[in-house]
């Protein structure tokens, strides 16, 4: 009791060592719910940046895709161009020319027959030229524009270049199996204008003595397979150098088919196609069938 009377009441240490370790757990757990707040905080900061990455990476792809679809739809039309182009000069080749040159072996014909003695063989000689002639543009007009297409197909517009391109020296062999007769107008321009690239490309570079064709259909669609026994060569550098490679895959992927080409030095060239039909083709019925 002080002077005044009052009781002092004085802290005991168990009291002192309570409160120290009370505040000792406060401030611990405030420093956990900070601690949770920050991670919490980090955390939605985190996913908004992932959310606008992830925005702008959706962004990008269809901006991608996009661009793609304009890039194929360029390509088509530069290969519909390319083919109408054909076709134009295809024609002019076939009603123009072709017709005045066949008017000219007429009138060499008839100069033949009235020439002075002596020059029959000098006049022979150019009857000869102008038929060859004729013949040459005949034969490149249809290689333009093949309109046994239509007409007969895929396979006996692929034996007819497979007799217009065979050469001395290099034997061009086609075979085909359960081909179906009612193969759609583009995927039957397609598949002819690859052959017929790959069989030039074969003749002129690859110095080989066999070139195989093979098309057959199956479940999933058509195969077709070109290989020739030449020297090959390096596709990786091949492929930027021209427009042929390109020209053809194009072709194969707008008609949503797939193109393999493999080469090596020394060891040839195999090029391998698919593409999808719309077609029954259980029946195996072929073109050359129909057409017998």
């Amino acid at each position: 009791m002080d002077r005044n009377g009052a009781h002092q009441v004085e802290a005991t240490p168990k009291q002192s060592s309570a409160w120290e370790r009370s505040r000792v757990y406060m401030l611990a757990a405030a420093a956990v719910l900070v601690a949770q707040w920050l991670l919490i905080a980090g955390l939605l900061a985190q996913r908004r940046k992932r959310r606008a990455a992830e925005d702008r990476l959706r962004i990008g792809e269809e901006a991608l895709r996009s661009s793609s679809r304009r890039i194929d739809d360029l390509g088509a039309r530069l290969l519909l161009a390319q083919d109408t182009e054909r076709s134009r000069i295809a024609r002019e080749l076939h009603d123009d020319i072709s017709q005045q040159v066949g008017l000219l072996s007429m009138n060499l014909e008839l100069l033949c027959q009235a020439v002075p003695p002596g020059s029959e063989p000098l006049a022979g000689d150019a009857l000869n030229q102008a038929r060859e002639i004729a013949r040459k543009i005949h034969d490149l007009s249809h290689r333009l524009h093949p309109t046994r297409l239509r007409l007969t197909g895929l396979v006996a517009a692929l034996q007819t270049l497979q007799r217009e391109l065979s050469r001395p020296g290099t034997t061009i062999t086609l075979t085909y199996d359960c081909v179906p007769a009612n193969l759609p107008l583009e995927l039957t321009l397609s598949l002819f204008r690859v052959v017929q690239e790959a069989l030039q490309n074969a003749l002129k570079h690859s110095k080989g003595r066999t070139v195989t064709v093979d098309l057959r259909g199956a479940s999933h669609g058509l195969a077709l397979t070109i290989c020739d026994d030449g020297e090959g060569f390096d596709v990786d550098a091949e492929w930027g150098s021209g427009l042929g490679l390109i020209s053809m895959s194009e072709r194969i992927e707008a008609v949503g088919g797939t193109f393999e080409l493999r080469s090596r030095r020394g060891e040839g060239t195999f090029l391998t196609i698919t593409v999808p039909l719309a077609v029954d083709i259980s029946a195996g019925v072929t073109e050359i069938e129909r057409a017998g």
